[in-house]
């Protein structure tokens, strides 16, 4: 995904975090919570190509994570395979 973010960032005019990942590579609609997951480094990635400051970048990843979570809750999908996965962990870390 790092690749394909880089190529569209630079080759494709694509101007946001959520435009690499959901129009792009189709991330969010091949692998909703997975794309989630890769969006802080896709914003690290392809803000110095398409010009955000690091502020704006991480602004951008929280609302495509927050975008994909309301998408899934406001649809009642339950958390894929992938989610729970990932978050098994931090789940442990708050206990």
């Amino acid at each position: 995904i790092r690749a394909e973010a880089v190529y569209a960032a630079r080759h494709e005019m694509a101007r946001s975090v959520d435009d690499v990942l959901s129009r792009r590579t189709r991330a969010r609609l091949l692998a909703r919570d997975a794309s989630a997951a890769a969006a802080e480094d896709v914003a690290q990635l392809i803000a110095p190509i398409i010009g955000l400051s690091e502020a704006q970048a991480r602004a951008q990843a929280a609302d495509y994570r927050r975008s994909v979570e309301l998408e899934r809750s406001s649809a009642d999908l339950p958390p894929t395979a992938f989610a729970m996965a990932s978050a098994a962990p931090k789940e442990a870390e708050d206990a």
